[in-house]
């Protein structure tokens, strides 16, 4: 009986919280502009945000005065040579979609030299929607 309880009081807890399931594929899905941003365009905020990664591979926002920032990071890279292609930024009527692919160096010259960090910040207005890191 007490194992009852406490899975009632678990499922309460849950229901109460908050938690609830979003969809983010329905919809058809329209192309967004965008600004890719480096060095001096960055807010100081977003430079920190990039910072405190420390090599380490990142997908995450950042909003600010009507501004959504989409911050992507590879991690680091055993050479240079490395780019981010944007391949899609798109609104649905439930999701910001953001895609990205890593581009390798394409020839052994580029490749190189010491690591690198590779990494994109793409500003666009904010929808006020999620955003959904797609592969």
């Amino acid at each position: 009986m007490g194992k009852l309880w406490a899975a009632l009081l678990l499922f309460l807890a849950l229901t109460v919280s908050g938690c609830r399931i979003v969809s983010t594929e329905g919809g058809e899905r329209q192309a967004v502009e965008y600004t890719v941003l480096r060095g001096e365009a960055l807010p100081p905020e977003v430079e920190r945000l990039i910072r405190e990664q420390e090599g380490q591979a990142f997908q995450m926002t950042y909003k600010s005065g009507g501004y959504l920032y989409i911050l992507r990071g590879y991690g680091e890279q055993k050479s240079g040579g490395y780019s981010i292609q944007v391949e899609e930024v798109s609104v649905s009527d439930s999701a910001l979609h953001f895609r990205t692919r890593l581009i390798g160096p394409a020839t052994r010259e580029e490749q190189k030299g010491e690591s690198s960090l590779p990494w994109l910040v793409v500003k666009t207005e904010d929808p006020g929607l999620p955003v959904v890191f797609e592969r």
